[in-house]
């Protein structure tokens, strides 16, 4: 408010700037390789798992059992129409590239 240039906190001349920096630098690994494929999986995204597959597994839950996400089964018996393709989905990209989908 009076003109003058705000201070930027630091302590002992370290500031974010430098912090970021810092540990971008030791984050970043220089001689990463991507891994290769596995000689199980193909280029184009076959369906392992089916939306029915999925529908059934979902739908013949027992009433006991719950999850570590702490959803009753009913809920999932309930929402089973709704949950089995995007499942579907994620089981089948994961098991075609090897990876877990960014959430």
């Amino acid at each position: 408010m009076t003109g003058r240039k705000p201070d930027v906190a630091s302590v002992d001349g370290v500031t974010a700037e430098t912090l970021n920096d810092h540990y971008a630098a030791i984050s970043t690994d220089n001689n990463y390789i991507a891994p290769t494929r596995k000689q199980s999986t193909t280029t184009t995204q076959t369906a392992f798992v089916s939306d029915w597959q999925v529908f059934r597994a979902l739908d013949i839950l027992r009433p006991t059992a719950m999850g570590l996400d702490g959803l009753p089964a009913w809920f999932l018996r309930v929402a089973t129409p709704v949950f089995c393709r995007p499942i579907a989905s994620i089981f089948n990209l994961s098991l075609v590239t090897s990876t877990v989908p960014l959430q």
